[in-house]
């Protein structure tokens, strides 16, 4: 019997050794979160006030720059309307940097939402995760260097004489910058984040030749709600090159400019009609060329390219585990060719037989991504456990909740998703343009989309990795523990005996 009882409290310290263990690996113990939000606030004192106050006051100084010249301007028409458009979503040459800089503010606001629910980023991402507020950082940056590129461009186009066009020259050079800003040392400018970005961009680029991790996937999928972004800069590269093939064949109307501004100086009102012999305004210029490049095959393959780069990584996924949803998966996003396709179609020969083929390959691929994202992205229902659980057809919410305990909240969340996915359809029945103010408009929900889809599928993911792992692991110890009590009451009988 004294040995006995020597082997149970020896199992008893070996089991609390083990459950210890398990304790302090579980990556939400409320240690870990102190060190975490510990972490935060150290790196939250590093970006305050000193780093952020430059930045915001060149965005205040391009503001009031922009309101001056267009207050004392006789070029361009005192409309903040007007403005706004020429500063965001006027053509396809503004509206992917500024789509840049919107997709980095979300990714930090996913990153506090992550924080605050305490889910460890660390564990699925595979990697250190920047603090949101140097997220913000970035963005601020980003956005201080388009406005000011913007504000160079529209205080330029006042200067009479100018011939280097000053509208088309600063966004190709606000393009180049955001390149060499991704491309930087790591030293400068949030290098490890930054680089570890760009890495993954070219490795989902390469796909499947590349490994795919959870955060490959993330990546990839903020591509897809940026293919319309990547087809703006397409247009915007073609439309360019024949702008530059125009001023390369017209050499001599700069030179007619120039003089014709130089007369003006002398004979005020005199210039208008030589200057319109000689020169052809950009604007005219993007006009003349936008349909042709919009309608090309290179504009196709660059809004289905993103889509490709996914399935690609599904099928790497499915290489290796042979799971069959990966094949689903990477079904879902082949959808999206036909309504590439069918969109192609529906431009160049109008028909009532194309626009239907349209509508129907969007319903087909608006309501797969759908059905997506609430049941595997999300893994939002579950069947029930119990008779009294019954949900609706035996469905119920899944537990555990991480970032809201409000089942509402995720109802409220599956309308809203649906609602976003079928905005094509304002373009179709309720008259919203394809093009300026709408494009711009059907892109920023698609951000704001992503963004959301994103916090959601960071929860359902740290479900998946953490808590179900700790669930097996806690009914192995509960069974263990379990056998070496019924080895001890045999023993002990055997000794009564």
């Amino acid at each position: 019997r004294r040995r006995w009882r020597r082997r149970q409290r020896r199992g008893r310290c070996v089991l609390g050794k083990v459950r210890g263990v398990h304790r302090l690996a579980s990556p939400f113990l409320m240690d870990d979160m102190a060190g975490t939000k510990q972490l935060q606030r150290v790196d939250s004192f590093a970006y305050q006030t000193p780093r952020f106050a430059p930045w915001a006051f060149l965005l205040l100084a391009c503001a009031v720059a922009v309101f001056i010249s267009m207050e004392i301007s006789h070029f361009h028409e005192p409309s903040m309307w007007k403005v706004a458009a020429k500063l965001l979503w006027k053509n396809a040459s503004v509206r992917p940097p500024l789509l840049v800089v919107i997709t980095v503010a979300g990714w930090a606001w996913v990153i506090r939402v992550c924080r605050a629910s305490a889910m460890n980023l660390e564990l699925v991402l595979g990697g250190a995760v920047q603090p949101p507020v140097a997220t913000y950082h970035g963005a601020l940056v980003m956005l201080s260097l388009l406005m000011s590129m913007h504000t160079i461009h529209i205080v330029a186009s006042d200067i009479p004489g100018l011939t280097w066009r000053p509208w088309l020259t600063c966004n190709l050079l606000l393009h180049a910058l955001f390149v060499v800003l991704a491309l930087m040392p790591r030293q400068t400018f949030h290098g490890e984040a930054r680089l570890s970005l760009v890495r993954t961009l070219v490795e989902s680029v390469l796909a499947p030749l590349t490994p795919v991790t959870f955060w490959h996937v993330i990546v990839a999928d903020y591509l897809t709600s940026m293919a319309k972004a990547m087809s703006d800069l397409q247009l915007t590269c073609c439309i360019s090159k024949h702008i530059l093939a125009h001023d390369h064949a017209h050499p001599h109307a700069a030179n007619v400019v120039a003089a014709v501004a130089n007369a003006a100086a002398v004979l005020p009102g005199s210039s208008a009609a030589a200057v319109q012999g000689t020169y052809v305004r950009t604007t005219e210029l993007w006009g003349r060329y936008h349909e042709h490049c919009g309608d090309s095959y290179a504009n196709a393959l660059l809004l289905a390219l993103p889509f490709w780069w996914r399935l690609m990584q599904c099928l790497k996924v499915y290489s290796q585990t042979r799971e069959q949803k990966n094949l689903w998966n990477a079904l879902k996003y082949a959808t999206a060719f036909p309504l590439v396709y069918t969109g192609y179609l529906k431009r160049h020969e109008p028909s009532a037989t194309h626009d239907a083929l349209f509508v129907c390959a969007a319903v087909l691929q608006s309501s797969f991504t759908f059905v997506w994202d609430v049941l595997m992205d999300w893994g939002l229902p579950q069947r029930a456990k119990s008779e009294r659980a019954r949900g609706i057809c035996g469905y119920t919410l899944r537990e555990p909740l991480l970032v809201t305990r409000s089942p509402a909240a995720y109802g409220l969340l599956c309308v809203v998703n649906l609602l976003l996915r079928f905005a094509w359809t304002l373009s179709i029945f309720a008259g919203v343009k394809g093009y300026g103010a709408g494009m711009f408009f059907f892109e920023v929900i698609e951000v704001f989309r992503r963004t959301v889809w994103a916090v959601f599928r960071i929860e359902w993911e740290v479900i998946v990795k953490v808590y179900s792992t700790a669930q097996e692991t806690k009914h192995l110890t509960s069974g263990d523990s379990e056998a070496s009590e019924e080895q001890g009451l045999e023993a002990a009988k055997d000794l009564e005996d």
